[in-house]
C-alpha cells in the first residue's frame, strides 16, 4: 500500500488546460463589424444629411416614380380597363399585400430608402413602406391617401373610398375599414404628429385635423 502511495505521489500532474482557441470571424462578420464602426463614427453626419424638410417629405411621395408606375401597371393589368370608381379598393389591397410582404427593418441611424432600394432589398422600415404604398395609391388615382406618423414611431397610410375610411397598418399586416375619418385616426397607435402626401402636409401639433 505504501509503495502504491509513493507511485501516485511521483505521478506528474496534468498541465492546466488552455482555453479553447476561438475561430476567427468570417469575412461577412468582419464586414458587418466594420460597417457598424463606420456608422457609429459618422452617425451625426449621416443623420444630419438625412434630415427632411416639409417639402422634402412631400416630394418623397411620388406617384410618377418608375418603380411605382411599374407596380401600378402590374396591379391594374388584370382590369380591362382599370376604372378608379370600380376597381380602386381591390387594387389598393393588392398594393398593400405586395408592400407588406417586404420585411420591416429599422436602420441603426435615421436613413431614408428610395423605392428602388426598397424593391432591391425587399425591406424597409414602416415609414419607407408607408411612403411607397401611398405613392402607389396616388398613382392608382386616390387624391386623399396620406402617410400618418405618430409619436410611437409608427406610420400608417389612411385613405377614403366610397364614403368609407381605411387604415393600412403594416404592424398588423391588414387594411382596416372605418365608418369615418375620425374613427380611422383614433385607431392609430400613439398621438399623430404629422400627415402628408405629395399634395399636402399637415402638422397635427398645430391644427389637429386633416383627414
Amino acid at each position: 500500500m505504501e509503495d502504491l502511495l509513493r507511485l501516485l505521489a511521483k505521478k506528474p500532474k496534468s498541465p492546466p488546460s488552455s482555453p479553447p482557441a476561438s475561430s476567427p470571424p468570417s469575412d461577412d462578420e468582419l464586414k458587418l463589424r466594420l460597417c457598424r464602426l463606420i456608422i457609429e463614427r459618422y452617425r451625426e453626419k449621416i443623420e444630419e444629411s438625412e434630415t427632411k424638410s416639409v417639402s422634402d417629405l412631400k416630394s418623397m411621395v411620388n406617384p410618377k416614380d418608375a418603380c411605382v408606375v411599374e407596380l401600378k401597371e402590374a396591379i391594374t393589368e388584370s382590369f380591362h380597363p382599370y376604372v378608379y370608381s370600380e376597381h380602386f379598393l381591390d387594387c389598393a389591397k393588392m398594393a398593400f399585400k405586395h408592400v407588406s410582404a417586404f420585411k420591416t427593418v429599422s436602420a441603426p441611424v435615421s436613413f431614408w430608402l428610395s423605392f428602388s432600394e426598397i424593391k432591391e432589398l425587399m425591406a424597409g422600415d414602416e415609414i419607407d413602406k408607408s411612403i411607397f404604398l401611398c405613392s402607389i395609391l396616388r398613382a392608382l388615382g386616390s387624391e386623399n391617401a396620406k402617410v400618418f406618423v405618430t409619436d410611437t414611431r409608427n406610420s400608417y397610410v389612411l385613405f377614403q373610398f366610397r364614403g368609407k375610411s381605411f387604415v393600412a397598418d403594416h404592424s398588423k399586416e391588414a387594411i382596416q375599414e372605418f365608418a369615418s375619418g375620425q374613427q380611422a385616426m383614433d385607431s392609430l397607435k400613439g398621438k399623430i404628429i404629422y400627415a402628408f402626401n405629395d399634395l399636402a402636409y399637415e402638422d397635427f401639433q398645430e391644427s389637429g385635423q386633416v383627414f
